[in-house]
Formats: C-alpha cells, structure tokens, sequence
C-alpha cells in the first residue's frame, strides 16, 4: 500500500483548505462586518474606551485595525481570518499526531495518517470554510482555542494561561472552553490543579486592565430588552433548539432544504452519523468529550441571562468533533470515511452555490441606490454600518427613532420627505423594528404608492414608492 509523504500530503490539504477559502471570498460584508470594520478603523483608544454598546472584547479590533492600514477591499480584510483558519489547519495536525502516534486507516490502495485526516476533515469543514471567510473574530478564536487545548494536553500551564487570556481578548465565550478545561483538570488531572489554578492566576492578571470596560459593555448587553425588544430573539435560539441546531450547524454548516420533510431526513442523518461517529471513539475520550460539549451547556445556561447561543460562539468546539470523527474512520474507514465526507461536502457545495446561504448582498443594493433619484428610507434610529461602508454619501432617513416603531413618531419623521416624487424604502429588519409597518401606512398616509420591488439575499427587499 502507498502510504502518504507528511510534507507533500499537508502541503497539499493546506492549499485545498486555502483554495476552497478564496472561493466567494468577494463577496459584500454583512451588517456585523461593516460594523467590524468601521470599529476597526477608529483611533486605538477609541477602540478600548469607545464601545461600550459592542459585546466583544478588543483583540481583533486591534488586529484588524492595523491589517487595515494595508487595504479595504472585501478580499483583503478577509485575509486576516484566512489565515488564522489555516494555522488552524496545520495546528489539528500537530494535535492529532500527538494524540494518535502511527495511526492509518487504509481505503483500498492508499493508507492515509490520521492526522492528514483530520487536517483534511478541517479543510473542507463548510463551517470552518465560513468562518475562515468572514472578517470577525471567530477564525483567531477556533485557533486559539484549539491551541489552548493542545497546551493543556501538552501540560504546558503558563503557556496555557498566557494563551487562554488572549482568548478572552478575543471572544468572552472562551469562557466556556476555560471552564471546560477546569472540569477536565478536576475530575481526571487533578493531581494538576495547583498547576491550573496558577494558569488561572495568570489570565486574571492579563485580563484586569479590561474589566472597567468589560462590564460597561456586560450593562449593555444585559439591557438590551429594554432599548431594543426582540433582539434577544435575534441574537438567540430557542433553548429547545439549541443544543441540536448548535451540533448540526457545526457539523453540517450553513444548509437548508426548501422541503422540511428533506431537512428533517437530512438532520437525522447528520446527527447519527456524528453520534455514531462519538460513540466508537476509544483514544482520549474523556478529554475530547469535554472539549466539545461542556462549552455548548456553558453557552446554553448563560444565554439565559444574555441572548448569545449561536453556534459560531463555541466555533473552538469543531475541531474536537474532528478528532472524535477521525476515530470512527479508523474503525470503519470506508464507511465513516465517505459518510462524514459527504456532510462536509454536501454542505460546501450548497455554501457555494446558493446567494442565500451566502451574506448580506449590501454592496449590490448600495450600488444599486446609488443610481437612483430617491432618498432611501430606513426602519432604524441610525444608519446601517454597511450603508456608510459602502455609500457614505446616499441620501438616507432613519425614519423609527424607538423599538417597536409607533405611527405618530413615524409619520413626524417623514414630514421632511412627504413632498418628494419618489422614495426607496428598505425592509431590512422590520420583523425587529417595525412589526406593525407603520412605516407603509404612513407613506400610504402621504398618498405613496409602491411601484417597483428589488430583492437582495440577506439584505431583502427595497421599495420603490412614488408620490400620487
């Protein structure tokens, strides 16, 4: 049997997982990336004192702040989450030959290492690829949190305080992976605790400096069904769905069916080829167990208090899939091999080929407003991020000063425009902030009437209305 070459064999998964990562990788920001990058671009110290609405502590606003000093384009700032998806990349490798020394699965002719494996199961993870592409944080947090494993693995307990604090600059939820860690060293290591407890000494120093600001933005967040109702709805799932939706997105990316009938069928699918998966894992067990499941409920009990359950929160959980995956592809290479294969790669494909599964289109509907002679209305108090990225100069009305919209205030707003032959009004969220759509009566109030539609994914649809 062939058996593969370590240097030429991760060459080449790291260049699939790069290729595979500059597909689409031009596509518009979305809401949260115009906003990441718009914070990023302040003066430092804005960034550490001036965002006390913004739930995220500064480390990657520090990093994106001086990756944009070299460009501004779409591709270029989504460079900088690229790459740290593919440290990602080659460090599971390092983790896997670690924890599986001269481990092969054989598949007909060839016998693969399993730490090409899982490298490769990283590669083309369609959430990974995402994550990879998207100019925010959550790349450096999968990294840092499967290096922060690996120290913990490795014992290396400064190092691994070190590491965990950069986390908590980076992501609040590395919370749950140092907690997770806690759990593992208590039950099973606990003859290094003292050693822990030092690496805990050392992040709460590291972290101190940031705590004034830390909890100016906790009060933020903690108020935010008082100035913005149903955003928690937004920012959540329900604590039904979430441990299920949390492993499946994970695992199986961003897909969906238009038959809920196929989505069901497709969901059970992916959820016992994973669990089959878990279940024949033997090496490491306990630790990898952990890993990957005690940050889910950690999330789950403190969205509780803050609405913060979506998967990407606990994207370090992936790559602990990923080793316990690997093990059933040594028990049944083929099988488990080709199953979780086609996951992966059903969830690609859909990821790549459907606008919907893809970001907001906002520097298509901007061009597009952009051309036209009317001002354009929005269901907010302020500008949309993604509209000052991308049109600074547009002619915009936030027409709903509170949450939810009321008439009388909508309708003292567009007092300025009611003269005007002709109006663009968006929809973007107006589920959130307009539910009564009191921003349509009372354009239908000033004699508008809606004459032409345009749809952008992500972004919906804008209104044309002309005066009658």
């Amino acid at each position: 049997m062939a058996k593969t070459k370590s240097p030429y064999i991760l060459t080449f998964i790291l260049v699939l997982g790069l290729v595979l990562r500059l597909i689409n990788i031009d596509q518009s920001f979305w809401l949260d990336e115009a906003s990441q990058a718009q914070m990023s671009s302040l003066p430092v110290s804005q960034i550490w004192f001036g965002r006390g609405a913004d739930f995220h502590p500064p480390m990657f606003y520090f990093l994106a702040h001086a990756w944009l000093s070299f460009g501004r384009s779409e591709i270029w700032l989504r460079l900088l989450p690229l790459t740290f998806g593919l440290a990602d990349m080659y460090l599971i490798y390092v983790f896997a030959k670690d924890l599986f020394p001269d481990k092969y699965i054989n598949i007909k002719h060839w016998t693969l290492d399993i730490k090409h494996l899982a490298s490769l199961m990283l590669a083309v993870s369609p959430f990974h690829i995402y994550y990879s592409q998207e100019f925010r944080m959550y790349s450096l947090l999968s990294f840092l949190g499967t290096l922060s494993i690996y120290l913990l693995y490795r014992k290396k307990y400064l190092t691994l305080g070190l590491v965990n604090a950069l986390m908590l600059y980076t992501h609040y939820s590395g919370i749950f992976l140092i907690f997770a860690q806690t759990v593992y060293v208590l039950f099973y290591a606990r003859k290094h605790a003292k050693n822990l407890a030092v690496s805990h000494l050392l992040i709460i120093v590291i972290f101190l400096p940031w705590l004034p600001q830390f909890f100016r933005q906790l009060g933020s967040g903690l108020n935010i069904d008082h100035y913005l109702p149903g955003w928690r709805n937004v920012l959540s799932i329900s604590p039904l769905k979430a441990f299920p939706v949390i492993i499946f997105k994970i695992i199986a990316g961003r897909i969906s069916f238009i038959s809920r009938y196929l989505y069901g069928i497709y969901i059970t699918f992916v959820f016992f080829v994973t669990f089959a998966s878990l279940g024949l894992a033997s090496m490491h067990k306990r630790f990898l167990f952990i890993w990957a499941i005690v940050p889910v409920f950690s999330l789950l009990l403190t969205s509780l208090l803050l609405p913060q359950n979506q998967p990407f929160r606990v994207i370090y959980i992936l790559p602990a899939f990923v080793l316990l995956m690997v093990q059933a592809c040594l028990r049944y290479p083929r099988l488990f091999t080709a199953l979780i294969f086609y996951i992966f790669l059903v969830g690609d494909i859909a990821y790549f080929t459907r606008p919907r599964l893809q970001r907001e289109q906002w520097r298509q509907a901007m061009a597009f407003l952009q051309t036209r002679p009317g001002p354009v209305l929005i269901k907010s108090s302020s500008v949309f991020a993604p509209i000052d990225w991308y049109a600074p100069g547009l002619s915009v009305y936030p027409v709903v000063s509170s949450y939810p919209a009321e008439y009388s205030s909508v309708a003292a707003r567009l007092d300025s425009v009611a003269n005007l032959p002709e109006l663009y009004l968006m929809e973007y969220l107006t589920g959130l902030t307009d539910p009564g759509l009191n921003v349509e009566k009372a354009l239908r109030a000033n004699h508008f009437i809606q004459t032409g539609i345009y749809d952008y994914p992500g972004v919906g649809f804008i209104y044309r209305y002309q005066k009658i």
